[in-house]
């Protein structure tokens, strides 16, 4: 028997059959549901796994833009200068002391949130709202 999209809620539940598993909450879709269907990705048109969706392209960008510049052995935040000193642990672009903060960043483990002490930019600390869900 085939499994049903789980996309909906409780009353009001897709009753089409899924064509695969969404990789950010893991509960199937079908084809009406899906932003992504390849091989590689699957993503369903619920609103958080969008918000995940959208947020990681933008985050590539955000990446290739600040090792370009970081290349040219620059900060990576567009308007600073040369002479970047620290990694961030998330995105690992180059920063300089003012671009990089000492911070408490929520990780999932399994069921809990654990606070880490990690050195993240700003655009990283900026994300972790949208990954938190």
């Amino acid at each position: 028997m085939a499994e049903q999209c789980k996309v909906g809620g409780r009353f009001s539940r897709c009753p089409n059959e899924a064509v695969n598993t969404c990789q950010y909450c893991g509960r199937a879709f079908c084809a009406a549901h899906a932003i992504v269907n390849a091989k590689v990705e699957a993503v369903c048109a619920r609103k958080p796994c969008k918000r995940k969706y959208d947020d990681l392209v933008l985050h590539l960008e955000y990446r290739e833009r600040t090792a370009q510049r970081n290349h040219a052995g620059l900060c990576g935040v567009e308007s600073c200068g040369p002479h970047p000193r620290a990694e961030c642990s998330l995105c690992e672009g180059l920063f300089c002391e003012q671009h990089l903060s000492p911070r408490l960043y929520p990780l999932r483990m399994g069921t809990v949130v654990i606070d880490q002490p990690m050195s993240v930019c700003d655009w990283c600390w900026r994300r972790r709202k949208v990954w938190r869900h």
